[in-house]
């Protein structure tokens, strides 16, 4: 029988078995991941900070502003593609226009209502006739007050002191003075 001769192992090499392969996969993947993570906080870092900008921005623009307007979105006795818009003057004044609402039947109108706080009764404001297109508008007057949100509901011609009817649409107005 011949004798088998093998290379004797290398000075300095390190015999590494699977056990420790698999550790090492481990830390590179948890260093890989604080990484991600740490790239992740700055994202969100930037995008508060973004965030925080544009409102000043907003706050900026409106302090510059001569009006504000705010969406009044369709509730569910509303067309799906009603809508309005309220709109304030720095001196208290507005004007509610309204788009795409289905004509009030006979003895109906719509009315406006203002709520002083989102917990608050409402107070009523005038009713408005639409045009044949579905489309109305309605002055606020600057002794209104101040209100948190304004709608529109579905009431008798005459309005009426409590909201009965359906809600047409209703918006946030922020805190606008009418």
């Amino acid at each position: 029988m011949k004798p088998v001769f093998t290379n004797p192992p290398r000075r300095g090499a390190v015999n590494i078995g699977r056990a420790e392969i698999a550790w090492i996969g481990l830390a590179a993947l948890m260093v890989i991941s604080l990484m991600w993570a740490v790239s992740l906080r700055s994202d969100r870092d930037r995008a508060e900070e973004r965030v925080a900008n544009l409102q000043t921005e907003v706050a900026t623009l409106r302090e510059g502003a001569n009006a504000t307007a705010y969406p009044l979105l369709p509730g569910p006795g509303a067309p799906a593609n009603a809508g309005g818009t309220a709109f304030f003057a720095l001196d208290g004044t507005g004007v509610i226009s309204v788009i795409n609402l289905d004509p009030a039947p006979a003895g109906r109108s719509y009315q406006v209502w203002y709520y002083p706080t989102t917990e608050s009764e409402p107070l009523p404001g005038a009713t408005f006739p639409l045009d044949e297109t579905g489309t109305g508008f309605m002055l606020i007057p600057a002794d209104v007050g101040v209100f948190s949100t304004v709608s529109v509901t579905l009431e008798p011609e005459a309005g009426t002191t409590i909201p009965s009817g359906p809600l047409i649409l209703e918006g946030s107005t922020g805190g606008a003075r009418g």
